[in-house]
């Protein structure tokens, strides 16, 4: 009996501990649409703003177009360089999310040669899935870039990424 009681204890400690630790740190997390939201350690929750910075001095992406084709969902991009640079190469990535929250599928999307002021176009199909079971599209990484004084050799963590702005759609639910 007593060995039953101090192995019980001895859960019981290692349960709280647990659980002390587990409270003491707030979760990021992401709605079904998209939407970045922060789990605090005191029960409560907060959506979150994503900080993009101005357009005006961004390379701004736009969705420009979708086609819809049941099972496939094709997205035009145009990328407006609007930095006192030139982009030559700038490769950021494409996280789909379906209806019920799961991703889907990656991909990535490059521009390459971009002049101050100019803009350029792509697009990328994402298979088997239509853009209508598409919940949101998360731009991500873009790391590697290089552009201005940015390249491979002297580019810190999210460097690339910062200098994107990524235009609100009606087309289709995107952000970063």
């Amino acid at each position: 009996m007593k060995h039953i009681i101090s192995s019980a204890l001895v859960l019981l400690l290692a349960l709280g501990t647990t659980l002390t630790v587990a409270s003491e740190t707030d979760i990021k997390a992401v709605t079904l649409d998209g939407r970045p939201v922060l789990l605090k350690d005191d029960q409560t929750w907060e959506f979150m703003e994503i900080e993009q910075g101005d357009p005006s001095v961004s390379a701004v992406l736009t969705v420009t177009r979708i086609w819809d084709m049941q099972k496939a969902c094709k997205l035009q991009f145009r990328l407006q360089n609007n930095l006192n640079f030139r982009i030559s190469t700038l490769v950021p990535r494409l996280t789909v999310m379906n209806k019920e929250g799961v991703v889907y599928d990656s991909k990535s999307i490059a521009f390459a040669s971009i002049k101050p002021t100019n803009d350029k176009y792509t697009d990328v199909q994402f298979e088997r899935i239509g853009c209508h079971e598409i919940s949101h599209i998360k731009v991500h990484g873009a790391a590697h870039c290089r552009m201005g004084d940015i390249d491979q050799w002297n580019e810190e963590e999210g460097q690339c990424l910062s200098h994107i702005y990524v235009e609100p759609s009606d087309l289709i639910n995107i952000s970063k």
